[in-house]
């Protein structure tokens, strides 16, 4: 009997996912914004495109910082929808699929978290593919760059990205420079 975990990965979607939360503990702070980009996991072109705002709960837990990276303020999150319903639509987008993002463990993290506190079950893969080894890999033996932070690689590989974070944006960043590596290595391959 074939089971999900028997699927080639390289037929899997890819589900590149940024959050933005309200600081650094999936304990007490909370997502705020999702983008997502759901990617053929063959040729690398996009399927289609989420973002969503998420009306916290508890913003007296935010850490001044957090809040002030995405810009929130209460009047942009009004029409926010509930994480439950984000989280649903997560699933329902992107089953099977490999998450991939800029420190991925810290957006899986906050993922993991909210699936938990609402009881909801998902079906990604459990492989997380983070893009900062692959910039480290390609940017190891170079001069050029002194970091490796996701608008340094990115301004490098002239990707522009907003100077606002928001999580569709960042994501996107993050999706271009991913293909720009992937086309480097398959060059050499």
């Amino acid at each position: 009997m074939m089971t999900k975990n028997d699927i080639d990965f390289r037929v899997r979607n890819l589900l590149f996912v940024d959050l933005e939360t309200t600081g650094l503990n999936p304990d007490i702070h909370e997502i705020i914004e999702v983008g997502c980009l759901l990617v053929n996991g063959k040729n690398l072109k996009v399927i289609s495109e989420y973002s969503a705002k998420i009306k916290p709960k508890h913003i007296n837990t935010a850490t001044p910082k957090a809040i002030e990276v995405p810009g929130y303020i209460p009047l942009l999150w009004e029409n926010a929808k509930s994480e439950e319903e984000v989280l649903g639509d997560l699933v329902r987008l992107a089953p099977n699929a490999i998450v991939v993002g800029w420190k991925v463990d810290f957006d899986w993290w906050f993922l993991e978290h909210a699936f938990e506190r609402h009881r909801i079950s998902y079906d990604f893969d459990y492989h997380l593919i983070d893009v900062i080894p692959l910039a480290y890999a390609y940017f190891r033996k170079r001069e050029g760059i002194n970091g490796l932070g996701l608008r340094r690689v990115a301004a490098y590989f002239k990707i522009k990205m907003e100077e606002q974070h928001d999580a569709l944006g960042d994501i996107k960043g993050t999706y271009k420079v991913f293909k720009k590596l992937m086309s480097i290595y398959d060059k050499k391959n």
